[in-house]
């Protein structure tokens, strides 16, 4: 057997046999809101190796800000783009008095999403989570649209982020009894937060996600399986 065929047959037994709810190709690119994966960092960039995504059973309220563009976050805007092969249409002139703006997208129900991932739904992604401390979750997203989707999305009444019939994250925006679909451009988003998972354990003596870190770790948790410290019990009820 050649090393080539060697090699496709053992990427393709550890993907078969991951974990992880819909497991997509590792890439290393400006993610999705809600990607669970492992964050790369240098002096000059950062990139997140998306892994997969949870199962949003129900759907987790996010806030939408509209930003004007500064020269650094315009720099970093066009460099994200022009580093991955993509024209720049946007242009910035920092004399101007009134600046182009873009969006930053934050999932602000934490209480909703530590259910989501603690749901039975997910079970898969918890268990992947708590032999892999590396991993997190994309809180937040900044990205440039074009200014009637901006609009639409920034004065929404409600947005909501959530799992479609294909399995895949979408973002929702309801208004009264309408709901709508909106697709987000992943060429321009740009940047993007991530947190990471405190465990503890439920009344049975079963490891749970108990906080999400916005710093991305979680510095009193050491062990996989959620291990107190000392005799301590810390349960949060949802």
């Amino acid at each position: 057997m050649k090393p080539t065929y060697v090699t496709m047959l053992l990427a393709f037994v550890l993907f078969s046999c991951a974990p992880l709810r819909n497991l997509q190709d590792a890439k290393l690119d400006a993610p999705i809101l809600g990607a669970i994966g492992k964050e790369n960092k240098s002096i000059v960039n950062k990139n997140f190796q998306q892994i997969g995504q949870p199962t949003m059973v129900n759907p987790v309220a996010i806030s939408v800000q509209e930003i004007p563009f500064s020269k650094s976050a315009f720099k970093e805007y066009r460099n994200h783009k022009t580093e991955r092969g993509y024209k720049v249409d946007l242009v910035y002139v920092d004399s101007l008095p009134v600046k182009t703006k873009y969006l930053r997208l934050e999932i602000k129900d934490k209480i909703g999403l530590m259910a989501m991932l603690n749901n039975s739904t997910n079970e898969e992604v918890r268990s992947y989570l708590e032999k892999d401390k590396d991993c997190r979750i994309v809180s937040s997203i900044s990205l440039y649209m074009p200014s009637i989707e901006r609009d639409m999305l920034g004065h929404a009444p409600e947005v909501f982020l959530s799992t479609n019939n294909n399995g895949s994250l979408q973002i929702e925006l309801v208004n009264g009894r309408e709901r709508q679909l909106l697709s987000l451009p992943e060429d321009e988003i740009f940047d993007y937060g991530v947190m990471g998972f405190c465990w503890g354990e439920d009344i049975y003596g079963n490891a749970r996600i108990e906080t999400l870190n916005d710093r991305g770790g979680c510095p009193y948790r050491t062990e996989k399986s959620a291990q107190k410290l000392g005799d301590n019990k810390s349960y949060l009820k949802l």
